[in-house]
């Protein structure tokens, strides 16, 4: 029996609902426990679990190498043949790919450890970061689980494997934080319930798995594509957290809370934005495959929406962002709304990038989304480097909406000449232009 659906558009609004539901409970989690830590320990303490977060989150990007979307298409292509070999086929595709990632995920583990070493002088957080390494091996194996149930349309899955990992994530290291445990010991909790979240894709796959064999095609096709998307995730991971690491390098542990929980804000972005392009790419793949007029349209359609409440994010921001930071985070936060307001903007040309991406790998130019990851790479380096040791997490921040700009105007021009009717990225500049302007006239003010 085929399980994937013949008609690939047929549960959109289902998949979409599911992963918007694991969407938010991830977001409900990160808030809540960040916003509890910063109000139960001190600031240095607060700057010390940024950093350790911080270099997980670096390395909890890269142990799936990217390959999350060519699993998806790989095993939903194979889902569809016969269903004589179908099974079989799909099982040894998956079987491979659990084997690369395992190695990826250890591999990462060792690397983030021996990191923890460079990013912080202190014996807390380097502990902590040895210990939240070993989460990164489950995290790998937890890539190939959503891929297939991705492909086979079962996103139900990944919400109740979300829900009860973010729950657990939630009451321990609560109750662990109230009893005043160091940092460490929470990173122990984290390591346990990424362990239960990998135990259910288990459980789910249990009768699948007297079909697990390793096959050398199909790891010589893994590894050929492993550059492009490994290398594109490597850049975004390094993109995200360069701020934090520079901030731990050149400047303090306050400044490093300050742009810590101010960060907060970005991941529900981040999650929500992920799961709407998820979903909308096969539909874009068709679109291109028979119409790159079609393709243009729809993309623009689909990146409009996100792009008008991004922009009445950043705009409303610097009326809100002090009061929104004291509500949840308490009053010696409140200086760090300057840090929002700049991460508020940035938001704009990141919901450019997310699905300008997605339509870059639907024409076969995934490799221009590579390069403007590097270039936004670059851009973030360079000016973390000249604004944090002056400005602190405002630097940090700066450095961010810089390197969003960059890629948000190297991919929508060179789309737009790919594909003329994909015309969103004048909106987008003169939505920038607009927010900077306001902004600017608000900080003099």
């Amino acid at each position: 029996m085929n399980l994937y659906p013949t008609n690939k558009t047929a549960k959109v609004g289902q998949n979409l609902l599911w992963m918007v539901w694991s969407a938010s409970i991830s977001i409900a989690n990160s808030i809540l426990l960040w916003a509890y830590f910063a109000r139960m320990r001190e600031v240095e303490e607060v700057g010390k679990f940024t950093i350790v977060m911080g270099i997980y989150t670096l390395f909890f990007g890269i142990c799936s190498l990217g390959l999350i979307p060519f699993l998806v298409s790989e095993i939903s292509r194979r889902s569809e043949q016969s269903a004589a070999k179908s099974e079989q086929n799909v099982a040894t595709f998956i079987s491979t790919a659990t084997v690369v990632l395992l190695i990826s995920g250890i591999g990462c583990a060792v690397l983030m450890a021996v990191g923890g070493f460079f990013v912080s002088a202190s014996w807390s957080v380097r502990l902590s970061i040895l210990i939240l390494s070993l989460a990164l091996i489950p995290t790998s194996l937890l890539a190939v689980g959503e891929s297939t149930a991705i492909s086979f349309g079962q996103t139900r899955l990944i919400a109740i494997a979300t829900t009860l990992e973010n729950l657990l994530r939630t009451i321990i290291p609560f109750a662990l934080i109230w009893f005043g445990f160091d940092i460490w010991l929470i990173c122990v909790s984290f390591v346990l319930v990424r362990v239960v979240a990998l135990f259910i894709y288990f459980w789910a796959a249990r009768h699948k798995l007297r079909f697990f064999n390793f096959n050398a095609d199909d790891l010589a096709k893994i590894l050929r594509v492993v550059p492009t998307f490994g290398g594109t995730i490597i850049l975004v991971s390094i993109n995200w957290q360069a701020a934090i690491v520079l901030l731990g390098f050149f400047s303090t542990e306050i400044e490093s809370a300050k742009y810590g929980v101010a960060s907060r804000f970005l991941l529900p972005v981040s999650i929500l934005m992920a799961s709407y392009a998820s979903v909308i790419q096969p539909i874009i793949t068709q679109y291109a495959q028979n119409s790159m007029a079609n393709a243009g349209f729809y993309l623009s359609k689909m990146l409009s929406y996100p792009l008008i409440l991004a922009t009445l994010a950043a705009i409303i921001s610097p009326f809100l962002s002090r009061q929104i930071l004291t509500i949840f985070f308490g009053s010696k936060y409140a200086d760090a709304s300057t840090t929002l307001d700049i991460l508020a903007m940035s938001i704009v040309p990141f919901c450019v990038v997310m699905i300008v991406a997605r339509g870059l790998v639907a024409t076969n130019a995934q490799q221009i989304d590579l390069i403007a990851n590097a270039v936004g790479v670059a851009v973030c380096l360079a000016g973390g480097l000249l604004l944090i040791p002056k400005y602190g997490a405002i630097g940090a921040a700066t450095a961010q909406l810089l390197s969003f700009l960059a890629m948000a105007g190297l991919e929508t021009v060179y789309l737009s000449r790919k594909i003329f009717s994909f015309r969103i990225w004048q909106q987008a500049c003169l939505s920038s232009g607009f927010l900077l302007l306001i902004h600017l006239i608000i900080w003099k003010i």
